[in-house]
């Protein structure tokens, strides 16, 4: 089998830009109403959407890996280089270097991409290992092949195999400088910005240059070539929506690693993703608005063990708290005995801050209150 690096005209990547118009128009108009809508918010509460959105990608991009990270660490991380450019203290490092990488792709969306800068980000990506022949910081040297494999031994299937380590520096050059040269902020080649995201997305997972990492350090650069097309840093949740279908887009990758240089059926795959991950975006910044309405409601009437409860739940993010809160997890969460734990919830109750979910069976369980957004009457501003 011929992969697509092996084919004629490698890398001269055909497609048709009014085919992908209306998405890129649409993905404009999404950025500027998310960018409008964070601001709109109190300062608090900016900061809590921008680390709640990269808490998802920091999460989701290691699990379509198959590495599953701590949600509290990855938080504790963002928050601690976001607020003072530091890392906490024993912090996991897993979930610091997740952070740190995301951080870093929106530190530096202006900068060119170069081999030192994708070393860094692929370094952030995969953590310092003893007893590891894996590369951080450099390109794949090992003559044996680099190929992507299933199955169980003796009757594997090989889903790719990437060009061999003796050619990945100039195949990474040739990608460097054409990502630069189509930049719009230093390019004299601009193309528009789903196509080149997702083109480099896909050039850079062909060529595949380091040991490990690549998946993460690829959706990276498409990260910082929609926030460069854009010229501020991009809000989409663009790991999110690959995780909630990874399937597809492994499909997808494989698919456009056999064929020609025609990537219309791989970039019109990427460009629905896209607004995708606007739309979870979206959900994002309005779970903050909801929080951010409900302590204005709610927040001087709980008391010290109820807000504990309540910051427990809204940490789980914008796919709530599963199964609702009883007795048993209130207990558990405020370390209370039984009896307490009774009295508070019925006490959240009868203050409608709380109220019971349908179909409980012998536990009652519970949700927060959603507080609707204020609405102008005749005469209001």
């Amino acid at each position: 089998m011929r992969w697509v690096w092996q084919q004629p005209g490698w890398a001269d990547f055909r497609f048709d830009k009014s085919a992908l118009e209306d998405r890129e128009l649409a993905f404009r108009i999404n950025s500027e109403r998310l960018a409008g809508s964070v601001d709109a918010l109190p300062r608090a509460s900016q900061e809590d959407a921008t680390i709640d959105l990269m808490l998802s990608e920091a999460i989701k991009t290691s699990a379509i890996e198959g590495e599953e990270l701590d949600r509290e660490s990855v938080r504790s991380s963002l928050l601690s280089l976001i607020t003072s450019d530091t890392l906490p203290d024993n912090s996991d490092q897993k979930a610091a270097g997740a952070a740190m990488l995301l951080v870093d792709v929106r530190k530096n969306w202006r900068s060119s991409l170069s081999h030192d800068l994708l070393g860094k980000w692929q370094s952030m990506a995969i953590p310092e290992q003893r007893y590891t022949p894996i590369l951080r910081g450099a390109y794949r040297n090992d003559p044996s092949p680099m190929q992507i494999v299933s199955g169980p031994y003796g009757r594997e299937k090989v889903h790719y195999e990437a060009p061999p380590a003796a050619r990945v520096p100039d195949e990474m050059a040739k990608l460097i400088e054409w990502y630069n040269q189509t930049s719009p902020l230093s390019g004299d080649k601009i193309i528009s910005g789903i196509a080149r995201a997702g083109i480099a997305h896909l050039w850079f997972e062909v060529i595949h240059p380091f040991d490990d990492g690549n998946g993460r350090v690829g959706r990276a650069i498409a990260d910082h070539a929609l926030s460069q097309s854009l010229g501020y840093p991009t809000m989409a949740c663009l790991a999110t929506a690959i995780e909630g279908d990874k399937k597809s887009y492994y499909l997808q990758l494989e698919k456009a690693s056999r064929e020609s240089m025609d990537v219309n059926v791989w970039l019109d795959y990427f460009a629905d993703t896209i607004i995708k991950a606007q739309e979870i975006a979206r959900e994002e910044v309005d779970f903050v608005l909801a929080k951010t309405r409900f302590y204005e409601a709610y927040g001087d009437q709980l008391n010290e063990r109820q807000a504990r409860m309540v910051s427990r739940v809204f940490a789980e993010g914008r796919r709530g708290f599963e199964g609702g809160i009883t007795t048993r997890k209130y207990e558990a969460i405020t370390k209370c005995p039984n009896r307490t734990a009774s009295r508070d919830l019925s006490d959240l109750v009868a203050k409608g801050i709380i109220i019971p979910l349908p179909g409980g069976g012998r536990t009652t369980r519970y949700e927060l209150t959603i507080v609707e957004p204020a609405r102008s009457g005749p005469g209001k501003n």
